[in-house]
C-alpha cells in the first residue's frame, strides 16, 4: 500500500508543476487608453496593470513574442488553452470590465503591434509610429531570456522637445513596468 500512496503523492506533484508555472508577474505605472463612445466621441480610461505575463507565437524566423499587461489576475490556463489567444482576452475585457495591453514584438524583439482593451471588450489596434526618431511605443528589456522579460513600456504621441535636450512624447500614454514569465 505504501508503493502506491507514494505514486500517487509523486504524481500529484508532478501534475501540480506546470499549474504553478502557469502564474502570472507583475506589472505597474499608469496610463490610459481610447474608449470609443456610440456618438463617435472619445473618452480616455485609466489603465494601471498589475499583472503581466508573457508567450511565443509561431515558431523559427517568424516567431514573435507577446507581452500582455492587466489590471485583474489573468485566467491564463484558459487563455493558452483557447484557439484563439486575442479574441479570448477580448471577451475577458468584455466579461470582466477590466482594461489590458497586449504588446506584440517581432522576432528580433522589435515592436510590431500595440492592442488596447479599455475595459468593455473593444480592443484598438496601433501600429508603430514614428516621429523624430520617437516610437510611439518603446519596449526596453532588463532581462530577456527563455523564462522571464523584465523591462519597461514606453507609449505616447508625438515627438516634442524635451528638457535635456532630446525628444519627448507631445502626449504620453502610458509608462508600464513588468516582470513577466513567459508561459507555455
Amino acid at each position: 500500500m505504501k508503493p502506491r500512496t507514494y505514486l500517487v503523492a509523486l504524481a500529484a506533484v508532478f501534475v501540480a508543476v506546470p499549474v504553478c508555472a502557469q502564474q502570472s508577474g507583475t506589472a505597474a505605472g499608469k496610463g490610459s487608453i481610447e474608449r470609443l463612445q456610440p456618438s463617435g466621441t472619445a473618452e480616455h480610461v485609466a489603465f494601471s496593470p498589475r499583472y503581466a505575463y508573457a508567450y511565443g507565437e509561431g515558431s523559427g524566423a517568424k516567431r514573435s513574442t507577446w507581452i500582455v499587461l492587466t489590471e485583474k489576475e489573468p485566467p491564463l490556463e484558459d487563455w493558452l488553452a483557447a484557439r484563439d489567444a486575442a479574441e479570448a482576452r477580448r471577451q475577458w475585457c468584455e466579461k470582466e470590465k477590466t482594461s489590458f495591453v497586449a504588446l506584440k514584438l517581432d522576432p528580433q524583439f522589435k515592436v510590431d503591434l500595440y492592442f488596447l482593451c479599455p475595459a468593455n471588450g473593444g480592443v484598438n489596434m496601433e501600429m508603430l509610429s514614428t516621429w523624430n526618431g520617437l516610437d510611439s511605443v518603446v519596449a526596453t528589456f532588463e532581462v530577456r531570456d527563455p523564462k522571464r522579460l523584465k523591462g519597461r513600456i514606453l507609449t505616447g504621441n508625438g515627438s516634442c522637445p524635451a528638457p535635456n535636450g532630446g525628444q519627448a512624447y507631445c502626449t504620453a500614454t502610458g509608462d508600464y513596468t513588468f516582470d513577466a514569465p513567459i508561459v507555455r
